[in-house]
């Protein structure tokens, strides 16, 4: 059984939390960047070429920042595990897995709203 101190898993609860935030919020400001972008580029005369390397670009940063979201939600399950092996397996920490969801980290996952 895993001793978790309970101060630092809230801690690491509230950040995890917080980094998903995060990352939907890069994504927003990715896709807020394309409407810029697609604007700004009407009647400038950027050839089609090069305004699709720049679309090209743009979406390839978005889609690293929802495979790095991905990530996050497989390390959000190791770290729910980690809370099921401890002293504290039936505390809601808010993580934003919900704790009604197993902790195997190759199970699709649903985020549920925390307050």
């Amino acid at each position: 059984m895993l001793n978790l101190d309970p101060a630092k898993t809230q801690a690491v609860a509230d950040q995890t939390k917080q980094a998903f935030a995060s990352l939907d919020g890069a994504l927003v400001d990715t896709a807020h960047l394309t409407t810029a972008f697609l604007a700004a580029a009407q009647d400038s005369g950027l050839t089609a070429a090069e305004s699709q390397r720049i679309i090209l670009r743009i979406h390839e940063s978005a889609t690293k920042i929802i495979e790095g979201r991905s990530d996050m939600i497989r390390a959000t399950a190791l770290l729910t595990r980690c809370i099921e092996q401890s002293q504290h397996a039936v505390t809601a920490f808010g993580c934003p897995l919900g704790m009604d969801a197993p902790a195997q980290d190759d199970v699709q996952r649903h985020l549920t709203l925390v307050a």
